[in-house]
């Protein structure tokens, strides 16, 4: 969400609506919600306050909204999953999360300008005042590429620490000095995990001058306030003394005091608040509750809730809405201690975090993406989770919930969970409604004839089944260490056969991300080990089918 630099209007994107609302910032009167692409996710204004531009992930576009006319004027087709978006009022620059690319498109004409390859899983944009650099964050890593737009050169890449995860938001301070990044450390390679020593709450600042880390400067949430979940964005007031942090997991806004690094506030908001922007008098804030429909309003010298106003109806079924608020919520008591974890903490819009955890209760574990995952049930590596309620063991286990079950929890490849709690049914359905999104590798057809012919030649096929291309069975590939290996029901070292659908973007690979890339899964264990067997011809033709998946089906 973005209030318009003249600091009349104030819009608000609705993903599940696919519209945006635009309000009167000083009478907060709702003047019109406007239709956009599929799945619209960020926006910006123009500098003259005139138009907005909005990144649609679900369509692959960009949106063009007039102000006079309260409309959608133009929409743009750029590449796979667009999420953020600025402008300089001529070009709209976007990140293509799929593609790895920011693109720059002339506003008017919809032609574009430039495609500038970056780091993997682009998100956050943010442009500096005179116009000239352009920030990027990528969202599962620390992180952030720097860009001379004048001439499309990456210029630097600043880390925020290699332990840095959901990092899909930059702002710009007011003094343009420093940059604010929310985001979560992920405690992966700690063997003894507690629910509060997995992730932690930060938002990291980056001075813009040497362009690094200013480690003094980070503001860590669970002190400097209170336990929160998914830091997601910030807004700083004029004078640059007080950040407003947006935590979309536990559903408040942190208020932080620069000089200090202190506390001086704690607001409760609504459901899953992804969008935070303050007037340019300082004198309100904004705050997008994407889930439940309704932008809170602060009073900034008060520091509380003044104003909720509803955006939009969320055109979601009312079992599929609280299932997607579950997921994304980490509310204690029922689904985590402390509002630390939720699912979505790992499993960020149902997709991985890139991070293998070596302290789980099975042993280490990559985090699978959920994306399809209806299709392909076991759910974890070692298979026993043999339905999507089942996820109320990982609740209770992995998120220190009580759960969404009244009294014991049954064992997983026992009596089902599904029909005993309403909550829980509609966190499956949530679950099941999670798609594959389409791969953007671009593959000629005689590759893809080459990869598939290839494919079938290793007998692939036996255990990665078109259509879903999994088997849905355990097999031993040789990957495992049965000193390492913990699970309950005695799986040892055979693993579920994951699913190919997706893997373009599901590095790394196998249970214990032993393999960074496809090139490594065949050169690894017994099963997978073909690499000798094959040209460099026939290699490089089936590791682009893979990725082309399900397009190359």
């Amino acid at each position: 969400m973005a209030v318009s630099p003249d600091g009349s209007i104030v819009a608000a994107i609705n993903p599940d609506s696919d519209s945006v609302t635009l309000v009167d910032a000083v009478t907060l009167a709702v003047k019109a919600e406007v239709p956009v692409g599929d799945d619209p996710r960020t926006l910006c204004f123009t500098p003259d306050s005139k138009k907005i531009v909005v990144s649609n992930w679900g369509s692959a576009s960009i949106s063009v909204i007039s102000l006079d006319r309260a409309a959608e004027v133009a929409q743009y087709s750029v590449g796979l999953l667009p999420y953020g978006i600025v402008t300089d009022g001529v070009s709209a620059f976007i990140a293509e999360f799929a593609t790895g690319n920011v693109s720059v498109v002339n506003l008017k004409t919809g032609r574009r300008t430039n495609r500038i390859p970056v780091d993997s899983f682009p998100a956050g944009l943010a442009m500096t005042a005179d116009g000239t650099q352009l920030l990027v964050t990528h969202l599962f890593n620390g992180n952030v590429t720097r860009i001379d737009i004048r001439t499309s050169a990456v210029t630097g890449v600043a880390s925020m620490g290699t332990d840095i995860n959901l990092n899909q938001f930059v702002a710009i301070g007011p003094l343009g000095e420093k940059a604010y990044l929310p985001q979560t450390r992920s405690n992966a390679g700690n063997t003894a995990l507690l629910f509060d020593s997995t992730v932690f709450p930060v938002v990291n600042v980056l001075d813009l001058a040497e362009f690094k880390l200013l480690v003094r400067e980070r503001i860590t949430l669970d002190t400097a306030d209170e336990p929160v979940n998914m830091p997601f964005s910030v807004a700083i007031t004029p004078d640059g003394s007080v950040v407003f942090v947006a935590n979309a997991g536990s559903d408040d806004v942190s208020v932080i005091d620069q000089g200090t690094d202190r506390g001086i506030a704690h607001i409760t908001v609504g459901a899953n608040p992804r969008g935070i922007a303050i007037t340019p008098d300082g004198s309100r804030v904004f705050v997008n509750n994407v889930l439940d429909g309704t932008l809170s309003v602060i009073d900034t010298t008060l520091l509380t809730v003044s104003h909720t106003i509803d955006l939009t109806e969320i055109a979601l079924s009312e079992v599929l809405l609280q299932g997607k608020k579950i997921f994304n919520s980490a509310g204690e008591p029922v689904l985590t201690t402390d509002n630390w974890i939720s699912c979505a903490t790992c499993h960020f819009d149902g997709m991985m975090d890139t991070r293998t955890w070596l302290g789980f209760p099975d042993g280490p574990r990559n985090t699978p993406s959920l994306l399809g995952v209806a299709n392909t049930l076991p759910i974890h590596w070692s298979g026993d989770l043999d339905e999507l309620q089942d996820v109320e063991i990982t609740i209770r286990e992995i998120q220190a919930g009580d759960g969404l079950v009244t009294g014991e929890a049954n064992d997983s490849l026992g009596p089902p969970h599904a029909g005993l709690s309403s909550q829980l049914d509609a966190l499956a359905s949530y679950l099941a409604s999670l798609k594959v999104p389409v791969s953007p590798e671009s593959v000629d057809q005689t590759t893809l004839n080459l990869g598939k012919k290839t494919f079938k030649s290793l007998d692939c096929g036996d255990c990665h089944v078109p259509p879903i291309y999994t088997d849905r069975e355990l097999h031993e590939v040789g990957t495992g260490d049965q000193s390492l290996e913990k699970n309950s029901h005695g799986r040892g070292t055979s693993f579920d056969t994951p699913s190919l659908l997706g893997i373009w973007m599901s590095a790394p690979y196998f249970h214990d991300g032993s393999a960074p890339t496809l090139e490594e899964v065949l050169q690894s264990g017994t099963v997978h080990s073909v690499f000798e067997q094959l040209s460099s011809a026939e290699l490089a033709a089936l590791i682009g089918y893979l990725k082309a998946l399900p397009v190359g089906g």
